[in-house]
């Protein structure tokens, strides 16, 4: 910026055109450009954003930015004197930058005053460094330790700057490096990432028009003035543009005496450059949240501050017996990573559960032959796979089996996930009469265990296939179908049976037993039928009553307690008193030992 007291001027192109323009008048005493003392540098005070770069001259004079929407703002230091900040909000004014610090141990006089009126009167604040770079080893971290100290940025406030208007004995790369380090000690003290002040001018010959700070992710506020739309430095600032344009030195605002710096940022919101706080809150005392980018992480309740938009990785990592169990605030669901994108202030709860418990399993069986069997834990637990939570016939084989794996919400998830519920639906219909068991953990497996790995208790649970079926129940087979009809009838067993009388239509079931009970209907049109077991006949059935009866009961019994096929045959033939050849089935019975 031009001296506070001076007039405007022309400016011609050439070294001393831009010394008499830029410096306050400790600055012209010296004669040297860019080597300001302490008591004179502010965000402009090298005049270097006057020079249009081109042959020729121009005039430093207030334009109107014609780059779309935009936010009015000024920027100061202590060459304002007092300010009157109602007024200035009055004005319209929407945000400030304050200069704070210059060099090692220069404080600005007015900052403290100027930073709490401009809040009193609802301006936005930010602070800025006036850089004093060299060479002596160490130089960049002490002046960012330094400002950081006495600026303090805090959420709600405007991110920190840069403003590099000397190089005293840095070459090119060396002025880089030292911002570069400035910008990283910041970052490492406070949380965000600073803006960088300068010129297109000033950033050329003083860095070579390095696009480094900007590939580091340091936004730019830059100084060209009495122009309509800025000339930004190192290729468009790597192609990111501007975040905020100090486009006049010669600005004029009630509230302030003499001229003062206006700026410009860009869009309709001060979000872009507005630091935020992220707040954590991890309950249970039984793990941490730690972040990506890093700087955040705790066992209790901290917060940090964080870059405007930038987008935080948070992880849960539970304690050794411990496990967590959920988000809560700006994230949600139990997956132990979330992720929060900046764009206010942000609140994120961490809950977790110390766990020295073994889960216990339960098991369910649904009614009829295809289950499915529910196995159910009373918490979230791993590795459940074909090995360790299974069907088997008692002290035989496994049960082929769909399995179906839930979360603790009700969602399918794969079962080498975390898992609350296992649904296992039968591919063959259960026998009639066998016993089966539902089987966690048993012996020689890899064993389910919870999330913190306390093995699930091992669980055994006898169960037996149907003993009692209905005609039209899955195990009971009537060949061929077009053979059998049903009939409806209250005094049936289930309200219905079936029947045939054609030749060689027959009933087949697999059981396991002594015998069965074959439920029939008689009547005055019923026929015979042989009786198999095992493929042996064991004697013909001959349904003829005088009249009709239900829940007449034929057995079958005697045998080795087992697995057997019964096979009841139409014969299609009928005793002398006989109306007809039909044969029922109503219900059967297993016979058990």
């Amino acid at each position: 910026m031009p001296i506070r007291s001076l007039p405007p001027r022309r400016l011609l192109i050439g070294w001393f055109a831009i010394s008499a323009l830029a410096v306050s008048p400790t600055t012209a005493a010296s004669g040297a450009l860019g080597d300001s003392s302490a008591s004179d540098g502010f965000a402009g005070s090298s005049g270097e954003a006057g020079w249009a770069g081109e042959a020729g001259s121009t005039d430093e004079r207030p334009m109107r930015p014609q780059v779309g929407p935009t936010l009015p703002g000024i920027d100061v230091s202590h060459w304002q004197d007092t300010i009157d900040w109602q007024k200035v909000a009055g004005a319209g004014k929407r945000f400030v930058f304050l200069k704070a610090t210059d060099g090692h141990d220069y404080l600005d006089p007015t900052f403290a005053t100027n930073r709490a009126g401009a809040r009193a009167n609802g301006l936005v604040v930010g602070a800025y460094h006036f850089a004093r770079p060299d060479p002596s080893k160490g130089d960049a971290v002490e002046e960012a330790r330094w400002f950081v100290s006495q600026a303090d940025p805090k959420p709600g406030f405007l991110l920190p700057v840069l403003d590099l208007e000397t190089s005293k004995g840095l070459d090119q790369r060396g002025i880089t490096l030292w911002a570069r380090r400035w910008v990283a000690e910041v970052r490492r003290l406070t949380g965000v990432t600073p803006l960088m002040y300068t010129s297109p001018y000033g950033w050329a010959s003083r860095t070579g028009d390095s696009r480094a700070l900007a590939r580091d992710g340091v936004p730019l506020w830059v100084a060209h003035w009495g122009v309509e739309s800025p000339l930004l430095p190192a290729g468009e600032w790597d192609g990111n543009g501007w975040r905020v344009w100090q486009h006049t030195s010669d600005g004029h605002v009630a509230g302030i005496q003499g001229r003062v710096d206006l700026d410009v940022m860009k869009g309709t919101s001060l979000g872009p450059i507005t630091i935020r706080r992220l707040t954590l809150e991890v309950e249970g005392d039984a793990g941490k949240v730690s972040s990506t980018p890093g700087g955040l992480g705790c066992r209790a309740t901290c917060s940090s501050n964080a870059d405007p938009n930038a987008t935080i990785t948070l992880t849960a990592r539970p304690d050794d017996g411990a496990y967590f169990t959920g988000w809560g605030g700006a994230c949600g669901g139990n997956d132990e990573t979330c992720t929060v994108t900046m764009r206010g202030n942000r609140s994120v709860r961490a809950t977790f559960v110390t766990d020295i418990t073994a889960p216990i399993p339960a098991a369910a069986l649904a009614p009829g032959f295809n289950g499915p069997v529910t196995v159910r834990f009373d918490e979230s637990v791993r590795r459940v796979g074909a090995e360790n939570v299974l069907l088997r016939r008692a002290g035989g084989e496994r049960v082929a089996v769909d399995r179906v794996c839930r979360s603790a919400s009700g969602a399918r998830v794969s079962c080498d996930r975390t898992v609350r519920t296992v649904v296992m639906t039968l591919v063959a219909p259960l026998v009639p009469g066998r016993d089966y068991e539902a089987i966690v953990n048993p012996q020689g497996a890899n064993p389910v265990v919870d999330r913190v790995g306390n093995v699930a208790t091992s669980l055994v649970d006898p169960f037996e296939g149907p003993s009692s079926l209905e005609q039209g129940h899955v195990p009971v087979a009537l060949r061929p179908a077009r053979a059998w009809r049903v009939e409806r009838a209250v005094r049936a067993s289930g309200g219905s049976f079936a029947m045939s009388d054609v030749p060689g239509a027959v009933v087949e079931m697999r059981f396991d037993g002594v015998g069965i009970d074959w439920m029939t209907v008689t009547g005055p049109n019923r026929g015979r039928a042989r009786v198999s077991i095992d493929g042996e006949p064991v004697r013909v059935v001959d349904l003829y009553s005088a009249r009709r009866e239900f829940a007449v009961v034929e057995r079958i019994d005697g045998f080795i307690d087992g697995s057997h096929t019964l096979r009841i045959e139409v014969l299609g033939r009928r005793s002398p008193d006989s109306r007809g050849r039909w044969i029922a089935a109503d219900r059967f019975d297993v016979l058990g030992s």
